[in-house]
């Protein structure tokens, strides 16, 4: 797959652990994409957050800095950046789960597999297997507990160019979606497949 990579991290008092997620992120990130940008967001910290992610955007010309001197939560983060990004694929994170850089390749993959499932029409019982076919809602909320969510259509420059899917999808960063009622049939499937 040869998409641009956003990576976009919303830190808050993160002087600690700062530099090994981001060495993390970026060497994880670099495996899969050439274009790879990577959005440091310093939201309010009291410590030396903001010189510690200042030090990295010197050592690596990949990454950006942004500073809120308060505190503003992901919503104003996404909003912030909105007119900054435009590569194929954003990912981001929802600033209060620890920083797991290989969700990146999940995500990455994921990607990959349904761009290759949009031009497949023949579907298979494999297809049981991935959340993203079977359960969308089910999917969104592995998603959101993984730390790590996509996002589509930065770049418009006002919500009429966005569609009604994207804008619904920007609202709800940092909600967790309401969970399908169980599906009897889906459970069975996954018993039949040893699941």
């Amino acid at each position: 797959m040869n998409k641009n990579l956003t990576v976009v991290l919303p830190v808050h008092n993160a002087e600690a652990s700062l530099h090994h997620d981001v060495r993390n992120v970026l060497e994880v990130a670099a495996e899969l994409s050439t274009g790879l940008r990577l959005f440091i967001l310093d939201d309010g910290s009291t410590d030396d957050t903001y010189d510690m992610a200042m030090e990295l955007s010197a050592r690596y010309p990949q990454i950006r800095v942004m500073h809120h001197a308060t505190r503003q939560g992901l919503g104003s983060a996404i909003a912030e950046l909105r007119g900054q990004i435009g590569d194929d694929l954003v990912l981001v994170h929802d600033g209060a789960s620890p920083i797991q850089a290989e969700q990146i390749r999940r995500l990455w993959d994921d990607e990959a597999r349904q761009i290759t499932r949009a031009t497949d029409k023949n579907t298979s019982i494999d297809d049981l297997r991935h959340a993203a076919a079977t359960h969308p809602a089910m999917a969104a909320a592995h998603n959101r507990l993984a730390g790590f969510q996509r996002l589509s259509n930065m770049a418009a420059s006002d919500d009429s160019q966005l569609t009604r899917r994207d804008q619904q999808a920007q609202k709800n960063v940092g909600v967790i979606p309401p969970l399908p009622r169980p599906n009897f049939m889906g459970a069975l499937a996954n018993f039949a497949l040893g699941e």
